[in-house]
This record gives C-alpha cells, sequence and structure tokens, in this order.
C-alpha cells in the first residue's frame, strides 16, 4: 500500500495529535480538516462542549494519533481558515472520515457536495437505525408533562452544554448542575428536546 501510495505522490504522514474529532495535525504542523464528516463541537472558544463531543474527540484520536497516514484530496484543497481539506487513510485501510460516520461519532456534513457523499449519508442513516454511538440513546425519549414552574424553578445543566435539563434526564450522565430556571434562561440555556423541562418566558 506504501508503494501505491508513492507512486500516486502521496506520501505517509504521521498525525501527531487529533484536535478534536473531525480535525487533525499532520507531521510539519500542517492542520486537516476531514472532509464531509461534522463532529460535536469541543475546542470553539466561541462555544461550549457539545454532547458527545469528547466521545469523538477520543474516538478519532483513539484511531489515528501517533498513526501514520495518506491524504487524498477534493475540489477544494484549503478551508478559509487554512486548513487542509483532505480525505485521510490509514495504513491498514481505514478509511477515518467515513469510520467516524459508520460508527456514530459524528454526521455527514453535506453543506457542501463532495465525492463521497451519497455514501456518507447512508453511513449516517446506517449508525441512526442501528443506534451507534450518539445515536445510542433515540430510544430512550419520551414524553414528560411540563410541570409548572417559576423564576426559582430548578433545572440542570452539565459542564459542557448548551441545553439545561430535568433532573432525570439521560444527558446529564457526565455532570449535573443545578440552576434556577431564571439564570439558565438569562445565560442563554435552551430546554432539552429529550428531557422537555419548562420553557422560558
Amino acid at each position: 500500500m506504501a508503494i501505491f501510495s508513492l507512486l500516486l505522490g502521496q506520501a505517509w504522514r504521521t498525525c501527531t495529535r487529533a484536535v478534536d474529532g473531525d480535525t487533525i495535525v499532520l507531521d510539519g504542523k500542517e492542520t486537516v480538516r476531514l472532509i464531509g464528516v461534522d463532529t460535536p463541537e469541543t475546542k470553539d472558544p466561541r462555544k461550549l462542549v457539545q454532547y458527545f463531543g469528547e466521545e469523538s474527540y477520543e474516538f478519532t484520536k483513539s484511531l489515528v494519533e501517533g498513526k501514520r497516514v495518506r491524504l487524498e484530496y477534493d475540489q477544494e484543497r484549503i478551508d478559509k481558515y487554512g486548513r487542509t481539506l483532505a480525505y485521510v487513510y490509514l495504513e491498514d485501510g481505514t478509511f477515518l472520515n467515513a469510520e467516524i460516520i459508520k460508527q456514530g461519532y459524528g454526521f455527514a456534513y453535506t453543506i457542501y457536495p463532495f465525492k463521497y457523499m451519497e455514501e456518507f449519508r447512508r453511513y449516517e442513516r446506517e449508525a441512526r437505525e442501528n443506534k451507534r454511538g450518539l445515536w445510542a440513546g433515540e430510544e430512550q425519549k419520551t414524553v414528560v408533562t411540563k410541570p409548572k414552574a417559576d423564576d426559582s424553578t430548578i433545572v440542570y445543566i452539565t459542564r459542557t452544554g448548551k441545553k439545561y435539563h430535568l433532573g432525570n434526564c439521560s444527558y446529564l450522565r457526565q455532570s449535573k448542575i443545578p440552576i434556577t430556571l431564571k439564570e439558565a434562561c438569562e445565560r442563554g440555556f435552551s430546554p432539552c428536546s429529550r428531557c422537555n423541562p419548562p420553557p422560558c418566558k
């Protein structure tokens, strides 16, 4: 495989670290944004860490960090942030971009066309249907009657999310921080669609 890639002019590179679930850094400090995949946010300073963001980051890190990879490109080579846009393949043949979606650690990013778009859409659909990764809790959604609430009603937030929740919400597995409904609303949190807490006034 290494000889084949060199014939195509694609030398093997080493991934020095994963930045998050869909961005890696190669030797030479080249930052690569994976084409066609979007994972929950963990590193954007303007945003809180999103649900399943840490899991997605750890999954990508475990697959690629310290490994040799080769890049394949599409129509655009560089994004507006100066990152290389690429498909990433490991020496064992793993197609990193696709694997993240197949295992439910990311979404097919289809805002812009790319050559594997239909395949990636199918991988996301299959991951959802098989409840892999971030889709694992989909069947647990239940309808909860909204309690009467006032400004002093206690709801719960997590260390990293942007939603507020009822105390029994499954999204509170990682952390559970009590806060008044009024404060949650003032701080820009929105109600969780799974546990259906009282809305902001």
